[in-house]
Parts: C-alpha cells; sequence; structure tokens
C-alpha cells in the first residue's frame, strides 16, 4: 500500500496546489472505485485507505495555506497602522516647522516696521518742533527789532546768520555726477553696518573691476551660499537709450554685467538701486524678475524726496533686508523633500507658507509708501520755513534801508560806564582790543548780546573826543 501512496505522490508532483484542489473535488467515491475495479483489480476495501490518506494530506495543506493566509493579513494590517503613524508624524513636522518659519520672519518683519515707524515719526516730529522753535524765534527777534532801536552792525549779523541757516541744508543734486555716485556706492557700502540676518556678511567693493557691478554680497544668511551682485545709480533719469561713455543704455550694461556674474555663480541673484528717481523705465519702483532661479531686483527710492541721510539709509536698509528674505525663503520653498506619499501635503503648506510671506510684504510696501507721502509732506513743511525766511529776510533788507548811518547813532553802551572802569583799573584802550567779546560781556552786562569789538572801540573813541 505504501508503494502504491508513493506512486500516486510521484505521479501529482508536477501539479500545484490548485490543480490537486480541483482533482480532489471532481473524484466521487464512485469514481475511484471504478478506477481501481478497472486498472487495479482491487476487490477488497484497500483503496478506501488511500482515499483518506489522500484527503487528508489535501486537508492538510489546504488549512496551511489559510493560516498562512491570515498571517500576512495581519502583516498588512500592521504595515498599514505603521504607515499611517509615520504619515500623521511627517505632516505635524511640516506644519511645524512651516509655522515656525513663518512666525520668526513675521515677528522680524513686524519689529522692522515698528522700529522704522518710530524712527521716522521721532524724525518728523523733532524736525518739526525745531523749526516752529525756529520761527518763533526769528518772529520775537523781528518784532524785537521793530519795537526798538537797533545798529547796523547787528542787522547785518543777524541776517547774516540767517542766510547761513538756509545754506547749510545740503542739496546732493547740486554736486558733480561723480560726487554722486560716490554718495550711491556710499549708501549700498553702510548697509553691512545695520546688517542682521548673518554674522559673516561681507559686502566685496567691485567699483575697481570691469564689468563687476558695485558690490558683491557674500553669506547673506547662515548655511546659504548665494551671492549678490549690487549695483547703484544716482541719476534722475535711467537711460533707456545708448549712453555717450559706454555707447548702451544703463539696463543693458546692468544686464551684461548680472548675466556674466550668474554665469560665474550658479547660486547668484543681482539687484540695481537707482537712487534719485521715482520709477525704472519699463519696470516701476519695485519688481522682480526670475531668471533660470536667479532673482533680478529692480529698485527705485528717490532720495530727493526724503532728503535726510539716515532716513534714506534705513530704508535701503530695509529693502536690503526684505530682498535677501524673499531670496531665502524661495530658495527653502524649491528643496527637495523625500516624504513618500506626502509630496503633495508639503507643496500646499509651502504654497500657503508663500502667500502668506506676499501678502506681509505688500502690507510693507504700503505702510512704506505711506512713510514716503508723510516724508513728502514734511519737505512741503520745509520748503514752505524756507519761504518765511526768505520773507524774513527781505523784510530785513527793507529794514536797512530805512536806517542811516549817520554820527548821531547812539553808542552801544553807556561809554561812562567803561571810561570810569578803565580809569580805575589803570587801563588803557588796547584792553578793549585784547580782551574777547565773551569776557567785556561779563564784565559789561549792558552790552548787547551780539556786538562786535570794532564798534565797542569806535563808541569809546568818540566817547573820549567828546571829552
Amino acid at each position: 500500500m505504501d508503494v502504491l501512496l508513493n506512486k500516486l505522490e510521484l505521479c501529482l508532483s508536477n501539479y500545484s496546489n490548485n490543480d490537486i484542489n480541483e482533482l480532489n473535488n471532481r473524484l466521487s467515491n464512485d469514481v475511484l472505485v471504478h478506477m481501481f475495479n478497472s486498472f487495479l483489480h482491487i476487490n477488497n476495501n484497500d483503496y478506501t485507505y488511500i482515499v483518506d490518506n489522500l484527503n487528508t494530506k489535501f486537508n492538510n495543506i489546504i488549512q496551511n495555506k489559510e493560516i498562512e493566509l491570515e498571517n500576512t493579513k495581519k502583516e498588512l494590517d500592521l504595515l498599514s497602522k505603521t504607515f499611517n503613524i509615520y504619515k500623521e508624524h511627517t505632516e505635524t513636522n511640516i506644519q511645524s516647522k512651516s509655522n515656525e518659519l513663518c512666525n520668526f520672519k513675521t515677528e522680524y518683519l513686524n519689529e522692522k516696521i515698528i522700529d522704522i515707524e518710530k524712527y521716522y515719526k521721532n524724525q518728523i516730529i523733532n524736525l518739526q518742533n525745531n523749526h516752529t522753535e525756529q520761527l518763533k524765534l526769528y518772529e520775537q527777534q523781528i518784532s524785537n527789532i521793530q519795537n526798538s532801536n537797533i545798529s547796523y552792525d547787528n542787522l547785518n549779523s543777524f541776517k547774516e546768520e540767517l542766510i547761513d541757516v538756509i545754506k547749510t541744508t545740503p542739496n546732493i543734486n547740486n554736486e558733480s555726477s561723480n560726487i554722486k555716485g560716490q554718495f550711491g556706492e556710499q549708501i549700498i557700502n553702510n548697509i553691512k553696518e545695520d546688517y542682521k540676518l548673518c554674522q559673516e556678511f561681507h559686502l566685496e567693493d567691485t567699483t575697481s573691476i570691469e564689468s563687476n557691478g558695485d558690490f558683491i554680497a557674500h553669506n547673506i544668511y547662515p548655511n546659504i551660499t548665494d551671492k549678490i551682485l549690487i549695483e547703484s545709480k544716482f541719476v534722475k533719469n535711467i537711460c533707456t537709450t545708448k549712453n555717450i561713455k559706454h555707447g548702451k543704455s544703463d539696463l543693458v550694461r546692468f544686464e551684461e554685467h548680472y548675466i556674466k556674474f550668474f554665469n560665474e555663480y550658479p547660486n547668484s541673484h543681482s539687484i540695481i538701486f537707482s537712487m534719485n528717481s521715482d520709477k525704472i523705465p519699463g519696470k516701476g519702483f519695485y519688481h522682480i524678475e526670475n531668471i533660470n532661479n536667479h532673482y533680478v531686483f529692480y529698485v527705485s527710492v528717490n532720495y530727493s524726496k526724503v532728503n535726510n541721510l539716515d532716513i534714506f539709509q534705513n530704508i535701503i536698509n530695509f529693502i536690503f533686508h526684505t530682498i535677501v528674505m524673499y531670496i531665502v525663503e524661495h530658495i527653502q520653498n524649491t528643496n527637495k523633500f523625500d516624504i513618500n506619499s506626502n509630496t503633495s501635503v508639503l507643496l500646499k503648506l509651502l504654497e500657503k507658507t508663500y502667500h502668506k510671506e506676499i501678502n506681509t510684504i505688500n502690507i510693507l510696501e504700503n505702510k512704506v509708501s505711506k512713510l514716503q507721502k508723510d516724508i513728502q509732506d514734511f519737505n512741503h513743511l520745509i520748503i514752505d520755513h524756507k519761504t518765511n525766511i526768505r520773507d524774513i529776510i527781505t523784510t530785513f533788507t527793507k529794514i536797512n534801508h530805512s536806517f542811516e548811518t549817520t554820527n548821531n547813532i547812539k553808542p552801544i553802551i553807556n561809554m561812562s560806564i567803561v571810561h570810569k572802569y578803565i580809569i580805575d583799573n589803570k587801563y588803557n584802550i588796547s584792553y578793549l582790543t585784547d580782551t574777547s567779546c565773551r569776557d567785556l560781556k561779563l564784565v559789561f552786562p549792558d552790552l548787547p548780546n551780539k556786538f562786535t569789538k570794532k564798534k565797542l572801540i569806535e563808541d569809546y573813541n568818540t566817547y573820549l573826543n567828546s571829552l
């Protein structure tokens, strides 16, 4: 019987488990009885043993396969749970990092806005207060002049003082083109004095190198190797036509410079600052272009509308910081993360962060526009003040013509007091020549606040001649 079973097993060895199962399902007891009776001529019940063994074997195989299938299902369920936990953890990390980056940038920009607003407001308030006090002082002095006798020399002295006040306000637009260029380059160079984003920040001066712009900014942000080519222009109109010196327009020259720079440095960007115009032709006052992941910035800030070096420097510093943050944000957004099926989630989060930052930049631009309007209004106030000063000078000129410089002009002090002091102390007239105006004022308090020793000596000689 064992020999027969071995032969049957050998015959069935080439069939798959599915085929054996199918064969088992199709073979009935009657078929097996017929088979054994016909081919093996078995007349007893030995074939029943064979059938029972085959059924037992096939049933064991099926049961084992069912156990394996159940174990496989359990493993798949465990893998599914592990994957979902990993997915949830990764999404949480992405959201946390995105919020952290957004909060950091928003906090930094808000602090800069508050600092700039405070500085501008304090500057405007201080300047307004100073000019208001000066106007009050001038009005009082005019009133004193009209209500009292005043010497011709003192009137001229006060007139010269007022003229000096007007002339002391510098106007860079009256300087030569070379001086204007140096002024713009110095503004860019001063950025490094108040740079906050990286301690290793460095500005390389390239003004003496042909076709290399004015400066190259290095180490703009920690762990970022990108460099920025910077050019400055201090002209009322950026040339869009051929320049006599170079034979090319300013913008074409700038384009040649940054293309050369981009070819030399794969991770690089460029900025052109127009510091004496309201906008750059074809670009506006603020424009960004992306050239194969190289960002080109066009910025126009009119110094003549600010006319204050410290305020203008702060505006340039703030704009440069904003540009660097824009570059850093887009660099970080283009980094690739291996997060399996969560790529789409990450992209949506980054896109959301991008729109938030764009909205923040728009708000900042509106605030800067409002500040520029405040500065422009204040400049109008300065112009009105200068007009008032000129009217005051005109009034003084008319007053001057009304005075007659005759010998009957009243002495600036009672000369008998001066004479008594000189006699009592055994001085001669050289005492008046050798002593400073300040010391003379201490000795003779009745002297005017502003007097000349020449006038004092002339009055004293007149007094001596009258004795």
